[in-house]
């Protein structure tokens, strides 16, 4: 098999060095590659081979522009060497086969199966069927045609002249992959957020020195079949010269959606998983609450900001994980949960659940239901709320009404918003246990 693949030779244009790429990367398994660079080309109608691509590139998509060439034909292949696809392709012609014990049997491949071949031998007309187990090597008398060794854009190009051409292609592929943390240390008044991109890429190529851009937002795709960084327990502000040195994004919104361009080139092996940073830290003003959605398992520890400059932030966060680290007494930084965020926009409210309150305990029941008329029914809910802690707690107990249902009646203020959620807010003592309620009416 060696031999076979050693003796592989195309007698098609040999690729030119690549002059410069880029990458746009979306959320959803999608990216769309640029690569610029030249062709030397003979007059008239000629064949090309560029292999240079991704193994999940979409054929479909390709854009090829430039210098006033046009590419007449272009076949996709796929069917990559392999000892089964050469011998596939070798079916009813001459084969040599050496076996372990050094014998050569010659004759006309009829079948192979991934554990044995059979072979007419010359001379007798046999059929023999020969074990790959016992096989050391086949010899063939030449390469089949359309040997590709990586997966490959066959071209047929017309040029108008022979020279060199300046060429632009342009595909979608799949196999890179983005999505950000947000790793941030929580002092009961503000959170020193950092924030990084982690990009996968998959893709079955390496990319040398290309230009990066990253798209937040959810695109529409048509689908065919086709294929924690560290971070410093102070609150130190960053210099200006550590952020002109190291790699930025630069945000602006782009149609529907919110673009980060990397302002220096990067490179990505294949199977890679690499990590810069999207903004420099910010110190972010949030508040720390206790929320109790009725029916629940238990009292949520929030954190929470809006997505303000006043507040440290104002800026677009694409969607991800937030990891939330406190200080302890001895100097280091222990986790206390994590959560993950949509797309959240500037001016928008980011709740970050860090897990169940310890000392909290919260419990919901029917207390009473009437039914008032064959169309009508009223239902007493009843809280109860536990502080087993040693200072005062403010607890939001949250009820999503139903579009038919209002509330008549409640032991404590509430608030409701445009979604019909309504928010009753109350201290709880340390020590003490607050019991209220509150009426529903449901019209059908």
């Amino acid at each position: 098999m060696k031999h076979i693949l050693l003796a592989l030779a195309l007698s098609l244009v040999l690729l030119p060095l690549l002059a410069e790429e880029w990458i746009t990367i979306y959320n959803d398994d999608l990216s769309l590659v640029r690569s610029r660079f030249e062709l030397d080309l003979q007059n008239g109608r000629q064949e090309y081979n560029f292999d240079d691509i991704t193994n999940r590139i979409n054929p479909a998509s390709v854009i090829v522009t430039g210098g006033g060439i046009r590419v007449a034909e272009q076949n996709y292949e796929y069917d990559l060497a392999g000892k089964y696809q050469i011998m596939a392709k070798y079916l009813d012609r001459e084969v040599m086969v050496i076996t372990k014990d050094q014998s050569k049997l010659r004759g006309i491949l009829k079948f192979t199966d991934g554990s044995s071949i059979g072979i007419i031998e010359n001379g007798t007309g046999r059929l023999l069927v020969i074990s790959d187990s016992e096989t050391q090597w086949i010899q063939l008398a030449e390469l089949p045609a359309n040997f590709y060794t990586k997966p490959t854009l066959h071209w047929s190009l017309i040029a108008p002249k022979a020279g060199k051409y300046p060429v632009q292609m342009t595909y979608l592929s799949g196999g890179f992959s983005w999505d950000v943390t947000y790793n941030t240390v929580w002092d009961e008044k503000t959170l020193l957020l950092n924030s990084w991109v982690t990009i996968n890429n998959r893709s079955g190529r390496a990319f040398d020195d290309v230009n990066l851009k990253l798209i937040a937002g959810d695109v529409n795709q048509v689908y065919t079949g086709y294929n924690g960084a560290g971070m410093a327990a102070d609150r130190m502000k960053v210099s200006a010269a550590y952020e002109a040195a190291a790699p930025s994004f630069e945000e602006k919104a782009f149609h529907d959606f919110h673009m980060y361009t990397l302002d220096q080139k990067v490179s990505f092996a294949n199977n890679q998983t690499k990590q810069l940073e999207l903004y420099a830290p910010q110190n972010v003003k949030a508040t720390a609450q206790y929320e109790y959605p009725v029916y629940s398992n238990g009292v949520k520890s929030m954190i929470k900001f809006k997505n303000t400059a006043e507040n440290g932030a104002g800026k677009p966060m694409p969607k991800g994980t937030i990891k939330v680290y406190k200080q302890d007494t001895d100097g280091n930084l222990e986790f206390i949960g994590e959560d993950s965020i949509d797309h959240t926009s500037k001016n928008e409210e980011v709740a970050i659940n860090t897990g169940t309150a310890f000392d909290l305990v919260a419990s919901t029941r029917v207390k009473e239901q009437k039914q008032v008329s064959q169309r009508v029914t009223e239902r007493l809910i009843q809280v109860t709320l536990k502080n087993n802690s040693e200072t005062k707690k403010t607890i939001n107990i949250t009820h999503q009404l139903d579009t038919n249902t209002t509330l008549i009646q409640s032991d404590l203020k509430y608030t409701k918003d445009s979604n019909d959620k309504v928010t009753f807010t109350t201290d709880v003592d340390p020590s003490k246990e607050l019991i209220f309620t509150f009426k529903e009416r449901s019209e059908y």
